[in-house]
This record gives C-alpha cells, sequence and structure tokens, in this order.
C-alpha cells in the first residue's frame, strides 16, 4: 500500500469533482525479499499507458465530411468538351436554334454537374471530355481527389492587421476600418429610448460580444472622439439584435458629440480601472500550412450519405448537342473520410498567442484544375484566383449584386501568402478552344497551384482579452470562386469584374488539447508551476493563464479531449458539414436577416393604436 497515493478531484483540478474511492485491502503477501542481480519489477499498465499519452506530442488527424452544395447558376458554352456534359435545361428551344442555325452559333444551357464540385472525380471515362477524342484533359484516376480540392493540415501561426469593409445597406455605402482597430458600428442617436431612458445606439455588423456593465473604448474618426463609457443596455427591443447591438445612457451629449448614422470602432473594456489589462485586441489569425497535398488520403464514407439525396435525370440523345445518351447529376449526397499518412508532431509549435498547440485545422482549399473558374485578368496583376472575405461581406447590395469587397481589382480581398503576394495561378491551353477565347484566341484555362508545406494563409477575425486569457471567433474568413465567363458564362448581363459566384469556409477546426476553463494566478515570487505562456500583470504583479487539461480529462463543461491513443500516437477525429454556398445565401448565419432586422427593413408598422 505505499505506492498507492490518494488525491481529491477537486485538488487535482478546480472544476473536478469529489468522489468517494474504496481500496480493497487482499491478505496476501505482496512484498519479497529481493534477491541478488534479480531485476524484474511490477508494471502497472495503466500508468504505463498513461504516461506514454501525455508524453507523446505526435498525431495523425482524422475527419469525416459531408458535403452540402446547392447548384444554383445555369450557365451558356460553346466549348464542345464542355457543352456535351451540361445539365441541360431549355433542351427543345436549343434544338430548335440548332435546326435553324449552325451548331457552332447555339450555345447550349445548363447547370455545371455535379462531378465538377465533388470531392472526388468520378467522370474518369467521359469520352470528348476526360477521354479521346478531342477530350478537355487526360484524366489521371489518381489524380481525381486533388483535381478540385485539396486539403492540408494547418495550426494558428500568428496575428496580423488588415483592412476590411461592410456593405451598410440602410445608407448604401461602405465602411471601411482596420482590424486592430477593434469591432465597426453606425451610430444611432436620434431619439433612442429604453426604459424610458434616453439611449446612444450602435449597431454592429458582427456579434460585439458585450456584457450590461462593462465598458467600450470608442473612437469616431469624424469627430476625433475617443472615450471609454459604460454598456448600459442591449439591442433595440427586436428579439435578436442583444447579440449586435449595444446602447449607452445619454446623459445629455451633443449631437456632435455622437453624429447620427456616423461610423467608427470600439474596443471591450472589461474593467475601466484597469484598461491596459482588460481592454480586448483584434486581429487577423493567419495559419501556416504543416502537410503537402500529397499527405492526404481522401476516400468515400461507406454506407454514408447526406439526408439531401441525389438529383440527376436521363438526357435523351434527341436532346443532346452531340445525340449521345446519359444520365447527368445535379447534385449528390456522397460523404468522405479523409485522413493523412504524415505524423503531425506539435512539440515544437506555437499558436497565435505563443502558447502550445491546442487546435489544429484542416484546410481545404479549391483547386479547379479543370479551368471552369477564374480566367480573368486585372490590370498590373494577371490571372485573378480565390478571393477571400468574411462573413459581413456575404451580403449582396441594395441592387442584389455583390459588394464591391469581391472586385477583381480589390488587392484586399486576393488570396495572398505571407509576402502579401497572390498564390500563384497555373495555365494551359487545348484545341478544341480555339477561337473560343478572347480576340477569337485559345482559351486559357486557370487553376490554383497547390499550396506547400509552410505557407501561410488568412484565418478568421478574432478578439483576444489578456484578463480572460480566451479568444473569441468574431467573423469567420470565406474563400470564393468564380466562373471563367470564356467556358461558362452564367449570365450575358452579368458583370465579370464582379460575378457571382460560390463560397466555402476554408477552415475546419480540431481541438486536440482543453485549457481550463478557470484562470490561475502566480506570484511573481513564487514561479514554481508557472508556465511559460503566461500573461504578466503590472496592474496585479502577478501572472495569468489557463492550465492545460490533460489527454483523457474532462471537465463538467464537456472541455476536454478524450481522444484514442496507440503506438505512440493521438488519433483525434472530427465530423465537418462543408457547405458550398451560392452567393448571396449564407447557410451559417443568415445576413439578409440579420442586416433587415438591424438596419430597420424589418420593422413592423405602427399605426395609430400602437
Amino acid at each position: 500500500m505505499d505506492d498507492i497515493r490518494i488525491v481529491l478531484g477537486s485538488l487535482r483540478y478546480k472544476t473536478s469533482t469529489d468522489t468517494d474511492l474504496s481500496i480493497p485491502t487482499p491478505l496476501v503477501q505482496n512484498s519479497k525479499n529481493i534477491q541478488e542481480f534479480d531485476r524484474s519489477i511490477d508494471v502497472n499498465l495503466t500508468q504505463v499507458f498513461d504516461d506514454e499519452r501525455q508524453k507523446s506530442t505526435t498525431f495523425r488527424p482524422t475527419c469525416k465530411f459531408q458535403l452540402l452544395y446547392n447548384n444554383s447558376y445555369t450557365g451558356n458554352t460553346n466549348y464542345v468538351p464542355l457543352e456535351n456534359n451540361l445539365y441541360y435545361i431549355n433542351e427543345t428551344q436549343s434544338l430548335l436554334d440548332q435546326c435553324n442555325s449552325s451548331a457552332a452559333d447555339v450555345k447550349w444551357q445548363g447547370f455545371l454537374q455535379y462531378h465538377e464540385f465533388d470531392f472526388i472525380r468520378s467522370d474518369y471515362n467521359v469520352s470528348g471530355y476526360t477521354q479521346p477524342p478531342n477530350n478537355h484533359i487526360n484524366f489521371v484516376s489518381r489524380s481525381a481527389s486533388t483535381y478540385n480540392w485539396n486539403f492540408f493540415m494547418s495550426y494558428p501561426y500568428k496575428n496580423i492587421d488588415k483592412s476590411l469593409s461592410y456593405y451598410d445597406p440602410t445608407q448604401n455605402l461602405y465602411v471601411n476600418w482596420n482590424a486592430i482597430d477593434g469591432i465597426p458600428f453606425r451610430v444611432n442617436s436620434d431619439n433612442v429610448t429604453m426604459n424610458g431612458n434616453g439611449m446612444i445606439q450602435f449597431i454592429c455588423p458582427v456579434k460585439h460580444g458585450l456584457s450590461v456593465g462593462e465598458f467600450v473604448n470608442i473612437k469616431i474618426p469624424s469627430n476625433n472622439l475617443n472615450q471609454t463609457y459604460q454598456v448600459f443596455g442591449l439591442g433595440s427591443g427586436m428579439t435578436g439584435t442583444e447579440e449586435y447591438i449595444f446602447n449607452i445612457y445619454n446623459v445629455g451629449y451633443p449631437t456632435t458629440t455622437f453624429p447620427n448614422k456616423n461610423s467608427g470602432t470600439f474596443k471591450r473594456v472589461i474593467n475601466n480601472e484597469n484598461p491596459n489589462d482588460t481592454t480586448s485586441k483584434y486581429y487577423i489569425i493567419q495559419h501556416k500550412i504543416i502537410t503537402d497535398v500529397n499527405d492526404a488520403v481522401l476516400v468515400n464514407a461507406g454506407f454514408e450519405k447526406n439526408i439531401f439525396g441525389i438529383k440527376k435525370k436521363f438526357e435523351s440523345p434527341v436532346y443532346t448537342p452531340n445525340n449521345v445518351k446519359r444520365v447527368s447529376i445535379k447534385e449528390n449526397s456522397q460523404s468522405y473520410t479523409l485522413s493523412f499518412n504524415k505524423d503531425i508532431d506539435v512539440s515544437s509549435l506555437r499558436d497565435n498567442q505563443k502558447r502550445p498547440i491546442s487546435d489544429l485545422f484542416v484546410t481545404t482549399i479549391w483547386k479547379g484544375y479543370f479551368g471552369l473558374t477564374f480566367g480573368l485578368q486585372s490590370p498590373g496583376i494577371g490571372y485573378v484566383g480565390l478571393k477571400e472575405g468574411y462573413d459581413f461581406n456575404l451580403s449582396l447590395t441594395n441592387f442584389g449584386k455583390p459588394i464591391n469587397w469581391w472586385e477583381v481589382g480589390n488587392s484586399n480581398s486576393t488570396f495572398i501568402g505571407d509576402n502579401n503576394q497572390p498564390y500563384p495561378l497555373g495555365t494551359y491551353q487545348t484545341l478544341p478552344s480555339s477561337g473560343l477565347g478572347p480576340n477569337n484566341g485559345q482559351i486559357t484555362f486557370t487553376y490554383m497551384e497547390s499550396l506547400k508545406e509552410g505557407d501561410v494563409l488568412d484565418g478568421g477575425f478574432y478578439e483576444w482579452n489578456d484578463y480572460e486569457q480566451k479568444e473569441r471567433l468574431i467573423s469567420d474568413i470565406n474563400h470564393k470562386f468564380t466562373f471563367n465567363p470564356f467556358v461558362f458564362n452564367i449570365s450575358d448581363t452579368d458583370d465579370n469584374a464582379n460575378q457571382m459566384g460560390y463560397y466555402y469556409k476554408p477552415h475546419s477546426k480540431m481541438k486536440i488539447r482543453g485549457f481550463s476553463d478557470y484562470i490561475e494566478t502566480g506570484s511573481i515570487n513564487n514561479m514554481v508551476g508557472v508556465p511559460d505562456y503566461s500573461y504578466f500583470s503590472t496592474t496585479y504583479n502577478s501572472f495569468i493563464w489557463r492550465d492545460l487539461y490533460t489527454y483523457g480529462f474532462k471537465d463538467n463543461s464537456g472541455n476536454g479531449v478524450d481522444y484514442p491513443f496507440l503506438n505512440g500516437k493521438h488519433y483525434p477525429y472530427e465530423n465537418f458539414i462543408f457547405r458550398i454556398i451560392p452567393e448571396g445565401t449564407n447557410y451559417i448565419e443568415s445576413n439578409l436577416n440579420n442586416y433587415a432586422t438591424l438596419y430597420g427593413a424589418a420593422q413592423p408598422i405602427k399605426d395609430d393604436c400602437e
């Protein structure tokens, strides 16, 4: 019994519970005299397993993707390999037009088929498209999972500033600010009241993260205001506005202090008497890639489909431009399993707050090797590939068009690396495209070159507070791709400089370690047990940090991880839903409804009786 130590749960972690334990005492001999040269020892296998588990820093992540894609855009093309493989609409009219004119002059209309966006392409044997004669490319089966999408592992690497912009539909104008300045707002000082008290209202395009009684440091550039005020209330009285609107008490401020409809930024302050420690910081996270494209192994998930089913139809040979019968697929319901054939050692990695890594990210990048997307050029830049923006950039203008953030020439939304240079695009040309490109030349098909280990790319817009030692996602990043109008034109009147397209979220978080839900403090006079990632408060003259939970431990709120551990490696697993979002629709959070609520479009009409 000498080697048994009983520790109360509450003495192990602050959030652990005390439990009754009993140790049976068998009436057997459990010790013996040590014989000379006898080196045998009793081993506690449970303890050995846990020791190995806690020391290991090697991971083999695995995840499952459910791909949700709403095929929304119809277009036309006279590029023969693609024209012969659309999901057709208006077939009868196209057939009549072909009878009355040259077949080369008729552009058949339809949707791109599902395999143009699928994680694993299955159209490896389509004559005239992926197989000779006159095919678009020579399909290589082992590249089926990398033609459309590439998959990587990344981690939050560092924090940066970035110029951001959002569209205010109430004034039909754009508000620009820098990420480090905080969260933007629009002032409403026009007779706002709450419970009979006069208020100054601040309307934000993102969740403000404030609580009543906290403080905000407000900056308004138009009058050089830079003051701190206490939050008096949240919301406008309408359901759902509490997270987007905050109010301060109007003590009789002159109208020049908070000019109505003016814009500014704020930073959250927990304690106005200690602004150095309790004022939040705002930034864009950058992710660093830690695998190569060939390290990812993507396969179909066995016996699993999503709930939306498959949409397909039979194309009669009479109603196809090449008189070939086939089955066209518009949407499908396949799920996929992704793993990596590389050990990921995180022992030398630190996150954007200089802490041990607690999260890895599965990073998904649209490659588009078949060249049906991109294809447009910006003066001085050349071909433009992926664009990037945030949830507050997804709404349309009052005229139903993409906001200016997504314009081809806007460098702030260009998909760039650590050197602020756009990631390169690959190009190629095909013989069937002769005469169909610019100036009656060949079409240039463009695609994203695969990223490499060590590449850096932008992530979400975040808030961090040193006093809380907690990070909050304010707005997630989105990538957008548009169509190559020389290959697939979705509208004869569409503005090619700012096309409609599809969005997706590139980073899917996988937790590999849990930080405690309580805050530890340590004296400067006793550094024992103080981790190197702790924050030193000059106000309190002490260190502040959150403990890292051990592998296998979860507190009462479910915080922590308990993944399988085998052969010296951790095997974390997550389920992800991957959405390809058509322009104007945000499945994550309805920005359109959000703007309607916040900016008054959904305000109920009040008659004289109300």
